[in-house]
This record gives structure tokens, sequence and C-alpha cells, in this order.
């Protein structure tokens, strides 16, 4: 954190000389701001609680501890309504623990609270925390995937050492979680962040804000949702603004909503924004976005069009204060996270539907005999999903494989990790009312193998182990093989071999296994990272890669569409 007392930057990452230039003296008005608030002095004392060694870690830590707090109903709100008000300058001493205090608040409607201090209703609990964070990731050349590398942001961050330390806890993030796929508000918000907290701090709050699902979105998908919902909510307040931009602009512009804020207002505003955002969440960011909008449409609609100020420029010269922008922004009325939640979930429907008709759409019929040599090629196969990681060759190798009746049907690709990320969860939301499935996994050693699943997926909620004899494992590359359910050939009537011979799907919180019986076939952990193929009774097969224990590149889940057939 900060290396004196009274001074809350994190100096050894900063460039003085650029920041001291950036800091004016306190107006009059804005020391009657600060002082204006001693009735809640409480709260203030709260918000600045930094215990010694509280939130420090040395190098050679192996743990160290945060310090949590927990407030009563009232005094959240209290809370809440003086963040908003007091405009701390950047510099301010209560910034040294001001973010992680409010990061780490929990709220309670317990009554039966020890009371701390003066009137607050208050507990404050300390937990240790493993380090898990060291050593970071060395620095690498290239960001992770989930950065946008056309909007970096480092502020006051100097290239000796800021940069460089940025860009490890971005990759040490990246490592930490590959089901992260696009993610731009990581880098800016880390950024923020790192002004003010140690490298392994910042590692642990932007942590907290994935948990809290606070940070815009972890996929494309997501983050086009958002951007989507910003000009709903648009519409929904401030139509007129949504009429202009619509005349002058392309569907675009609401692709930079998050940079109107953390590019290009100023250093000031952006801190001042980000107190309020960690304890309201992105609720907050639309609220900033809209009375930009709002104020910008404003601004142009007088002016001849082809000669308009960008709304890049009309941030960076803001001439509204941030205590107005801010006050516009909280009187929105009727401005409700429901139904923010409501848009965000229709919006990710609709983007799911019209990207698969796009795979669909963009299937070229053409390729169907590229390098084909000695395959059956199934009638019906017509339209492999050019997004799979698939070709034409291995898609008719495993329509030969499948069962007649749904060989007429057309591949339909419903998920893969590149797009929604690397989470069981979510690929069992995605195939819980599919019957018949086709889980293909390609290996990070090249290797491409998986399994046809017969069996409806939520059929999990009602036993162990569930599925049919249609299913089957199988290797594709390095080589092609089948390794169907062995129930089809033998005829052993021992009621605990035929159990082991019938084990053909299970899934649960932490796995999803298909085939077993002295061994899993073939079994994924909950994050999608990692698996394990052996010898299972139920379909006597061999491991399906040269590895028993794999971890995993690309995760697919192939559906059927018979609508074409």
């Amino acid at each position: 954190m900060a290396n004196d007392i009274n001074q809350p930057f994190y100096r050894d990452v900063i460039n003085d000389n650029l920041l001291t230039e950036s800091l004016k003296p306190l107006t009059s008005q804005q020391k009657q701001n600060l002082q204006k608030h001693h009735p809640h002095q409480d709260l203030i004392d709260l918000l600045s609680w930094n215990e010694t060694n509280s939130h420090a870690l040395r190098a050679t830590d192996s743990s160290f501890s945060v310090t949590s707090h927990s407030v009563l109903n009232e005094d959240f709100h209290r809370l809440k309504y003086l963040i908003r008000l007091v405009l701390w300058p950047i510099d301010h001493s209560i910034r040294q623990s001001l973010w992680m205090n409010i990061s780490t608040l929990n709220r309670t409607s317990s009554a039966k609270q020890r009371r701390y201090r003066s009137q607050t209703g208050l507990t404050t609990s300390t937990m240790v925390v493993e380090n898990q964070l060291n050593p970071l990731a060395p620095v690498q050349n290239q960001w992770p995937k989930f950065v946008d590398t056309n909007n970096l942001c480092f502020y006051y961050l100097n290239q000796t050492n800021g940069h460089p330390l940025l860009h490890r806890i971005i990759s040490t993030f990246a490592l930490q979680h590959p089901d992260v796929t696009y993610c731009p508000t990581l880098q800016p918000l880390s950024a923020l962040l790192l002004h003010y907290h140690n490298e392994h701090e910042v590692l642990y709050l932007i942590n907290r804000l994935l948990i809290k699902s606070w940070l815009c979105g972890e996929t494309r998908l997501q983050w086009d949702a958002h951007c989507n919902v910003l000009k709903k909510l648009l519409r929904l307040h401030y139509k007129s603004a949504v009429d202009i931009i619509d005349r002058r602009y392309s569907k675009d512009f609401y692709q930079d909503w998050f940079w109107w804020i953390f590019r290009y207002l100023p250093f000031s505003y952006i801190v001042k924004i980000v107190d309020c955002f960690l304890f309201e969440g992105p609720k907050l960011l639309f609220r900033i976005s809209l009375t930009l909008a709002h104020l910008y449409t404003k601004r142009i609609k007088r002016q001849a069009q082809g000669n308009d100020l960008t709304m890049a420029d009309f941030c960076r010269q803001i001439s509204v204060p941030i205590d107005k922008l801010l006050h516009i922004a909280f009187r929105i009325r009727n401005f409700k996270r429901r139904t923010i939640e409501q848009l965000m979930e229709h919006e990710e429907k609709l983007l799911r539907s019209t990207r698969q008709q796009t795979l669909h759409d963009d299937a070229k019929p053409n390729h169907i005999t590229e390098n084909l040599t000695n395959q059956r090629i199934p009638q019906h196969l017509i339209n492999a999903p050019t997004h799979s990681m698939l070709n034409q060759q291995q898609f008719v190798t495993l329509w030969n494989w499948l069962p007649v009746r749904l060989s007429l049907a057309q591949p339909m690709l419903v998920f893969t990790t590149d797009e929604h990320g690397f989470r069981l969860q979510t690929l069992l939301n995605k195939v819980d009312e599919l019957d018949h499935s086709i889980l293909i996994i390609k290996a990070t050693n090249g290797e491409i193998f998986g399994a046809f699943c017969a069996g409806l997926w939520s059929d999990r909620h009602n036993r162990a182990y569930f599925g049919f004899g249609e299913s089957f494992l199988f290797t594709l590359v390095p080589q092609e093989i089948r390794y169907a359910w062995v129930g089809q050939n033998l005829d052993d009537t021992n009621r605990l071999n035929q159990a082991k011979r019938e084990m053909f799907l299970f899934v649960d919180n932490e796995k999803l296994i298909i085939g077993g019986g002295n061994g899993d076939g073939l079994s994924i952990d909950q994050s999608l990272c990692e698996g394990s193929t052996t010898h299972c009774d139920t379909f006597d097969n061999q491991p399906l890669c040269s590895q028993s224990y794999f971890s995993i590149s690309v995760l697919e889940m192939i559906a059927f569409d018979f609508s074409s057939s």
C-alpha cells in the first residue's frame, strides 16, 4: 500500500511528477463538503479502518489477513449515501484503506450485533487468506486474450515498475481463471486499484469483483449483452438521446460505453465513480453512462451533423463537475436492479440464438467431399458448424457412428469454452433439455476425443447414473476408435456386473463422468480445465488419449437439429 501513512498512493508504481501536477488545492466548497459530514463520523471511521498489517503482505508470506465489517441495514443505507456525497480528494489519507473496506463490507439484518465505537451497528472480523497469488506470473510479451488491447489504461502508473506489475497481475488472474475469455473491464480496474494497493491486494479485490459478477461479463457474449442493455436503458429513460444517436452514429456507438468513463473522463472523476461502484456494483456504471449520453446529446443536438464533438472529446473536456454528474445520475427514477437483470437475461438469450443461426448460415456445404477417403458420407450431413474444432471429415466419422435416426439431423454447436467459458454449470445450463448430444474435447497436446451421450441431462437430478445404451466413447485424433456399450454383446445376468455395465452418465457439483465401473471412462472436473480417462466396465475402453490425466484446450457440446433435415 502506501509508503507513507499520510500518503495513500503506492509510490513504487506511480509517476510522481505527473500525479503531483494533476493535484489541485481544495476549493472552499470542497472543504465544506468534507466538513459537513461530521455527524457521520462513525461511518467515516469505519471506512478509514486500517489496522497495522491488516492488508499488508510481504513477498515471503504464505498468508495474509483481511479485516471485514458487518453493518445493519440502516447503517448500510447511511453508508451508501455518504459514499455518494463525500468528495474525498484523490490524495486524501482515507484512500489508503477506503476501497478495501468498501469491498469487504458485509450487510446484515441481525439486531444482536455488538456495537462498535459510536452508534453504528457493526461487527468486525478478521480472516486469514492463504496466499495463492505468489509467485506472480512472469512478465510476458502479450496480454491475456480477455483484455481489450485497443483500450489499455495505465493512468499514472510509471513504465518502470507500474506497467510490468500490472501486466503480471492480469496474467496471474488469467492463469487462475481460464474460464474468463473476454473481460475488458479487468485491465483498467486493476490499474486504478494499483494506485492505492499492492499487487496482492489488487488480485484479492478483482477476485472479489469476479465472485460478485461485477466485471460486466466474462465472455464476449456477456459483454455485448451489456452494450445492448445500455441502449435499451437509454431508450427507457432518455428516448430523445437514442433518437439523436441513431440518426448520427452507427450501432457501434454503444460498444464504447465503458470507455466513456474509464478511458476518457478525468482521473479524479474516475476515482470518485469507483468509490460508488465498489459499493453499488455495475448498476452505478449504467447510471453514469446514461447520464453522459444524455448530457452529450443535449450538447450536440444543435450542431450541424458532421461537425459533432465526439463522445471521447466530450468526456475529456467535461464541464459538469463530478458532484453534479453524480447528482444527475442518481436522480434517474425507477432505475431498478431487477429491470437490468431481466434485460440482461433477454439480451443474452437473443445473442445466443442469433449467433447460433449465424453459425448455421455460415456453413459451407461445398466442402463435404474434401479429404474424405474410404468413408461412407451420410446422405443428410450437409452443414458442419464452421466454428467447431472438428473438420468436415471428423464430423463424417462421428455421423457414421450414430444411430441412423440421428444421422438425419444436422450438427448444432450449443456450447464451446471459446465462447461460453470454462464452467461446468454453464455447460449444464446449455444442455439441460437435450436427450442426445456429443461431447468433444481437444486436449492441450492436440488429441481429440469425447463421447456420444444418450440420455436427458436433466435426469441427473433424479438419480446418480442415468442415460441409455446408445452412448459410446470415442477417439478421433490421433486415431479413430469407437467404444460401444458392452451390454449390446454380453448376456451376463449378474446384478453387480450388470450395474457396472450401465453406468452411462453421472454429474455432481464437482465433475461430469461418462462410463463407470472399476474406473471412469471419461471424467471432467467442474472447471472444465482438467480431466482424466481410464478403462471402465461400461464401455470396456482403453484410455481415450495418451495421458490418463489431461488438460483441456477446448470443450464443445454438439446437439442435433432436425429442422433442416
